[in-house]
């Protein structure tokens, strides 16, 4: 039996009310900030998520747009604590390597090592 490693980076999260590209409204964004990527944002209303300017392809399947918006507003919450002095400070850390190892997110046996 094989296992899979799945691991994230650390991330910082952010809130911002910026304008949607896609409501082309000023919209809450909430975003996932992680060092050496580009920060993802994703609209509260449309659920539409963009990283260093590109949009990400929608998918293919019922009520993504639903689960989307959840997931943002579920984010917006967490960030409600967002400090830019913090985030700054979180960014030097992470650029000075004075960071815990990543962590896994999720381990899965595989059967046969095969996916």
């Amino acid at each position: 039996m094989t296992a899979l490693h799945i691991n994230r980076p650390d991330e910082f999260l952010l809130r911002r009310i910026v304008f949607c590209p896609v409501e082309q409204r000023r919209r809450r964004m909430a975003g996932r900030d992680a060092a050496w990527y580009g920060t993802t944002w994703t609209c509260c209303g449309c659920g539409d998520s963009w990283t260093d300017g590109e949009m990400h392809p929608r998918p293919f399947k019922r009520a993504w747009r639903k689960e989307a918006v959840a997931a943002a507003k579920r984010t917006w919450v967490e960030a409600a604590g967002f400090d830019p002095a913090g985030h700054g400070a979180w960014v030097r850390r992470q650029i000075a390597g004075d960071v815990e190892p990543v962590r896994a997110v999720e381990t899965v046996a595989v059967a046969g090592g095969v996916l």
